[in-house]
């Protein structure tokens, strides 16, 4: 890969740029590699590590990539924003151990940097597309009923603890970019991810942070070892396939007028399960694909103790995604094949991927 526009797009101008901010990462990644082999758009990815971005799409795609830092490098966003037809904002730092190791990281990035991008869009005129996150909706809402876009309250924790700060963070930048619409005729789409898994979301291996939830019990289940349930495993999610979630982008960058200044949210319903039966899946998955038979075992682990002081935990996350589904976009994979299709990418990669380790600064995320 060259400096500046590395995997440069060429020819490619007469489509439409789509510059990904953070697009480095698990999910801006594979929205990238889509949009390279679509006919209408030209992805142009800004990040700080373009391991991930190369890994996946090899030197020849249609993609370019710039170095970039949302902290420090505030002129060149400017002109990426302003060179871009359609702006993807994917900038946050994610893992919820963080949350607690970093709050400050949490507010400097995930609101202060992102805010940037949406004024950089607001300036020049330009349609964003803005990852939010299913965390704004908070520890309750979810137990009886779906979390809905724009009538589930935003409830979260006390202060001290921690855990929620990503989510304030998320949830004041939403409210922000809400607000230019309204003021300042921006237009916006926000997206709330629930749980993405597939090719390369997470750091494989030893690793001094805790990934999230898929890497964590893949790691375990390499090494051998128990597979640690935070608060015995209780808590209920709904796991989405990437290519799915890449789908309902797409799909959503398809639609500029229907989805003006609107919120979706992305996930699947029906892959719904508890942290337990992931674990107790994954171990049969892991068996299946390695030829070799592996018994489930499990170890419960107080969330403070996993994660640090100030954990608190939403008991159930389940998206209503009937907004979404008006667009003609629904979900194609059931969670057999999500978490299968993520295990085989993760075991045939395991040593590259060991050497990703948490991005800094701009690294995208989402759940």
């Amino acid at each position: 890969m060259a400096g500046g526009a590395a995997m440069a797009d060429g020819a490619d101008t007469g489509r439409a740029c789509v510059a990904l901010i953070g697009g480095a990462g698990f999910v801006g990644t594979n929205l990238a590699a889509r949009l390279a082999q679509d006919n209408a758009f030209r992805p142009h990815v800004y990040d700080t590590d373009p391991r991930k971005l190369a890994f996946r799409m090899g030197p020849d795609a249609r993609c370019a990539f710039t170095p970039f830092d949302l902290g420090t490098d505030d002129a060149l966003l400017d002109r990426a924003v302003a060179g871009a037809d359609v702006v993807v904002n994917l900038a946050a730092l994610v893992q919820p151990k963080r949350f607690l190791d970093r709050p400050l990281d949490m507010v400097e990035l995930n609101l202060m940097g992102s805010l940037k991008v949406v004024e950089a869009c607001r300036r020049h005129g330009k349609r964003l597309i803005h990852f939010s996150t299913s965390e704004v909706y908070g520890k309750t809402g979810g137990r009886d009923a779906p979390f809905t876009e724009d009538s589930t309250d935003c409830i979260l924790g006390p202060i001290d603890n921690h855990r929620w700060i990503y989510s304030c963070a998320k949830q004041m930048l939403d409210r922000i970019i809400h607000a230019h619409g309204l003021e300042g005729g921006l237009h916006y789409t926000l997206i709330r991810p629930f749980n993405f898994v597939g090719a390369l979301m997470d750091w494989l291996g030893p690793s001094a942070e805790q990934p999230r939830v898929f890497a964590s019990f893949m790691n375990a289940l390499v090494e051998e070892r128990p597979l640690p349930l935070v608060d015995g495993g209780t808590a209920r999610r709904c796991f989405t396939h990437v290519e799915d979630a890449v789908s309902a982008i797409t799909t959503i960058l398809a639609h500029p007028e229907e989805t003006r200044n609107r919120i979706y949210n992305v996930g699947n319903p029906a892959n719904e399960i508890t942290i337990a039966g992931l674990a107790a899946l994954m171990t049969d998955l892991f068996a299946e694909e390695t030829g070799r038979p592996v018994p489930l075992r499990t170890q419960s682990v107080p969330g403070e103790a996993f994660y640090g002081a100030g954990y608190e935990d939403c008991d159930r996350r389940m998206p209503d995604i009937s907004r979404i589904s008006a667009l003609g976009w629904r979900p194609q994979h059931d969670l057999g094949r999500t978490l299968r299709d993520a295990m085989r990418h993760a075991l045939a990669n395991y040593d590259a991927l060991c050497g990703f380790r948490p991005a800094p600064a701009t690294g995208a995320g989402a759940e």
